[in-house]
């Protein structure tokens, strides 16, 4: 009997020895994978900083003018070009039928999705990086009391406003099917990518039109003027406008341009806040 506990000690000795020395293992493998870990994270973060500090002294050696020219051609022709197209197109609310159906064969054609991503995306997201390089280079100043300076201000201001309200926009119209169906039924969105009509209406009724009406018209008051503004500035840019006489009846041009986009803004909100009782369409 003494031999049989005598021996089953030295089995459980044994055998504990072991486990100890494999916890030990296992407990230094992973001490050394966690180290591996954060040296492979160290050395991510590292090289990231030295890639992005190559990229912004690369962008630093840029001329000025070379960004002012590029933000300029695709703010006044793609950008502009799309924003007065597209104000175009939603004067069609007024037939709500109508402008669902010319939404629907746009969406069918097959090189859409080419020339959205080329002749918006890529010149929109192009801006906003050139747009925040020059906010990075350019300094904004208070203490300047003149209309110049109240303008360059108010195109940054105006900028900031039209990057957020476009977010909203896009998530709630644009890529609106993918809204979750437990946000999206009890608000009566509709589910459809071509009911155009429906899907901006319902920001304009009860419960949402307090949330459109504000948005909206914080999105088109801010786009008419970073429009018709960057359009005043382009032409200085490009030299056209040498001589003050010019800069300052282009500037009046602007105003009038701001002036009568608001007014379209106006009229299309209007379009798009009356019923429509119809909900879904045929396909």
């Amino acid at each position: 009997m003494l031999l049989i506990i005598g021996a089953g000690l030295i089995v459980g000795l044994f055998a504990s020895k072991k486990l100890i020395t494999k916890e030990k293992k296992d407990k230094e493998i992973s001490t050394k994978a966690i180290v591996s870990i954060k040296q492979a994270i160290n050395d991510f973060k590292n090289s990231t900083i030295i890639y992005l500090s190559k990229l912004t002294k690369t962008i630093d050696d840029i001329p000025y003018v070379v960004f002012k020219r590029i933000h300029s051609i695709t703010g006044t022709i793609f950008i502009g070009g799309f924003v007065i197209a597209h104000f175009i197109n939603n004067t069609l609310a007024y037939n709500p039928k109508k402008l669902n159906k010319l939404s629907k064969s746009i969406h069918k054609n097959p090189l859409f999705p080419l020339i959205e991503i080329v002749g918006i995306y890529i010149p929109l997201t192009t801006h906003i990086i050139i747009g925040l390089i020059l906010l990075r280079k350019g300094k904004i100043d208070t203490r300047i009391k003149s209309e110049t300076n109240y303008r360059y201000i108010m195109q940054r201001l105006s900028a900031y406003i039209i990057l957020k309200t476009l977010i909203f926009h896009l998530v709630t119209i644009r890529f609106n099917e993918y809204i979750p169906d437990f946000i999206r039924k009890p608000l009566n969105i509709p589910s459809k990518r071509d009911l155009t009509f429906q899907k901006v209406n319902v920001w304009f009724r009860p419960p949402l039109s307090i949330i459109g009406h504000i948005t909206y018209r914080f999105f088109i008051i801010s786009i008419s003027y970073h429009l018709s503004n960057g359009l005043w500035t382009s032409a200085i840019t490009w030299g056209l406008a040498k001589t003050y006489e010019k800069q300052v009846k282009l500037r009046r041009l602007s105003n009038w341009i701001f002036a009568a986009l608001v007014l379209w803004g106006e009229k299309i909100i209007s379009l798009y806040t009356k019923e429509y009782k119809e909900r879904e369409e045929e396909d």
